[in-house]
């Protein structure tokens, strides 16, 4: 009896992991200190529309992809939204605030972020939790 080996289940095997897959959002959980605000109401330009960095960003004390599930987010930056692109107004507003009241009461926060919401490439924050 003459056995011999075949490729054809190892192609279809390398053929099935590189076939293209779908990305879903991760939502990553993150507990750290706020350290900066950056504020903004300059438009970006045509086609795309809203304030740069959504209108408003906090700056963390350790990176948003140290975070729990690990979303993908470059940097400690985070976008509350402020142009209401992610967020209702209001609620980035109040998000806005807690931030800044951390730092004058220099408290932790928990943040929630979504890596699928990104203003120019920084994710954005859709909870924010005071202690």
């Amino acid at each position: 009896m003459n056995v011999r080996p075949t490729v054809l289940p190892a192609f279809a095997l390398f053929a099935a992991f590189t076939l293209p897959m779908s990305a879903n959002a991760v939502q990553g959980t993150l507990v750290t200190t706020v350290q900066r605000i950056l504020l903004t109401s300059d438009a970006q330009p045509s086609p795309n529309t809203g304030l740069y960095y959504g209108g408003c960003m906090a700056y963390l004390a350790h990176p948003i992809n140290t975070a729990s599930n690990s979303p993908n987010c470059p940097s400690a930056w985070v976008s509350f939204s402020c142009d209401g692109t992610y967020a209702a107004k209001d609620i980035a507003q109040m998000m806005l605030d807690q931030a800044q009241l951390a730092i004058a009461m220099k408290k932790t926060v928990t943040v929630v972020v979504d890596d699928a919401k990104k203003h120019n490439g920084f994710c954005t924050a859709t909870r924010l939790d005071l202690y």
